[in-house]
């Protein structure tokens, strides 16, 4: 195939367009990463298949009894049950993405020493694993939502758009965190305390509208309160939120494309740093 024959040295000088087009060429090596993490994860553990829905039934659990019984958060007419779960299913992907991205370079020194491919790719790969955990969330999700009788509406035909986002925000902080992770080794451990933090100023298991305004702007600038926000308000029909989301997408926008280039520009030295 015409793909494996372009085996080129990196250049940095190469253009955004041409880099572009690279990744797509080896979108096959990505690929085979996601598939042989995803069949070590699944196929050659017996509780693997079943561990991505526990974990999403525990998730529930807990917030349901603190908040949803304890204190009783208000969710409007959409039981608890069915409200939290778009968030922690949206959560459990994004930190997913973000987190194993942090080693994406450094855990495959083997493969990056004896053989070139955009070195992106290998971030890249960890996509597919983490959409399979965000599907077999979201088919709990849809048990859960007629076991409580909810109505569908038309609305879910924007979910594909929503995903969209969501994987622009996970893939954009991820990318961001493997070429940190180049300079700062025990990154993983930093990023697991941050995103333990960041949960609570994203609207996962309380809605957004209970925010004070002066507070607002947090949410403003958290893109994964805004797909949060918007996951809902198509999955159960309401309004949707306030526009100040934007903000957040604006800026995981502009990191998305300046990651891109920074990996473009710092391909040849990848190896030294590693």
């Amino acid at each position: 195939m015409s793909v494996e024959k372009k085996t080129i040295l990196p250049k940095s000088n190469i253009s955004l367009g041409n880099y572009l087009r690279l990744i797509w060429d080896y979108r096959f090596f990505s690929h085979s990463l996601a598939v042989g993490e995803i069949k070590n994860k699944y196929a050659r553990n017996i509780t693997g298949i079943f561990l991505s829905v526990i974990q999403t039934l525990i998730g529930l659990a807990v917030y349901w009894l603190i908040f949803g019984i304890a204190i009783k958060i208000d969710t409007g007419n959409i039981p608890y049950p069915v409200f939290a779960m778009p968030g922690i299913i949206v959560w459990q992907f994004f930190s997913y993405l973000v987190g194993n991205s942090s080693g994406a370079l450094t855990n495959s020194e083997h493969l990056i020493n004896k053989l070139y491919f955009p070195r992106i790719n290998l971030t890249l790969a960890k996509v597919l694993p983490g959409l399979i955990d965000f599907g077999s969330g979201f088919i709990v999700f849809i048990a859960i939502f007629l076991i409580f009788g909810v109505s569908l509406s038309i609305s879910w035909l924007a979910i594909p758009l929503v995903v969209v986002v969501l994987i622009i925000c996970g893939f954009a902080l991820g990318l961001w965190t493997s070429i940190l992770s180049l300079y700062i080794r025990d990154l993983s451990q930093i990023i697991i305390q941050i995103t333990n933090f960041l949960i609570f100023v994203t609207p996962v298991f309380y809605p957004g509208t209970i925010v004070p305004e002066n507070f607002k702007f947090i949410l403003y600038l958290n893109p994964v309160a805004g797909v949060i926000e918007y996951f809902r308000a198509i999955l159960f029909g309401s309004n949707l939120p306030e526009t100040g989301y934007f903000i957040g997408f604006g800026i995981i926008l502009i990191m998305f494309i300046s990651a891109i280039m920074v990996y473009k520009r710092i391909e040849k030295q990848i190896t030294d740093l590693l």
